[in-house]
């Protein structure tokens, strides 16, 4: 070879030009790329956590007793919800819940022979509303759907209080 030949027809000279850098470029791409990866599982795993639970009754029936996903709540009357905590169940978002609840009576219903109902229904736990939820509160509302939301702390009701009448 001379020094002027071409070398796999780079050109004149170009076989000997330095590459410094270019297999730590490589090296490091590489690592970088790794990184990422490893972290994919994390990005999709799932977002399972223990919740203390609270009811809120938006119905004229009282519940005598909830469940989500069979560990029990407690009763919540008529207009009641909000006050009395149940811990502690898992949950993960994004999965299915089961929620299973008692329709109990009043007086009134009682006189009335209105029987005791069991139901049941299956719901999606949302999101959480804020970092480091860990209240699931579970709203009973008159058409026998549920809806959940994950709480840092038990808010308010959503609807207002329905006329009792025992």
């Amino acid at each position: 070879c001379h020094a002027g030949d071409t070398f796999r027809g780079l050109g004149p000279n170009r076989a000997n030009q330095s590459h410094r850098g270019s297999p730590m470029k490589t090296i490091l791409k590489t690592l970088l790329l790794l990184l990422a990866m490893s972290m994919l599982p994390a990005c999709n795993a799932d977002d399972t956590r223990a919740v203390t639970m609270v009811g809120y009754n938006y119905t004229d029936r009282p519940i005598g007793i909830f469940s989500v996903n069979g560990v029990g709540g407690s009763n919540v009357f008529v207009n009641g919800g909000g006050a009395s905590f149940s811990c502690c169940v898992d949950v993960t978002v994004g999965k299915p819940a089961k929620i299973e609840w008692v329709y109990h009576r009043t007086e009134k219903q009682y006189n009335a022979d209105i029987p005791i109902a069991d139901h049941a229904a299956t719901v999606i736990v949302p999101t959480p509303e804020a970092p480091g939820a860990d209240h699931l509160e579970v709203h009973f509302y008159p058409d026998n759907h549920v809806e959940l939301a994950l709480v840092k702390f038990p808010g308010k009701r959503r609807l207002p209080k329905i006329p009792e009448d025992n």
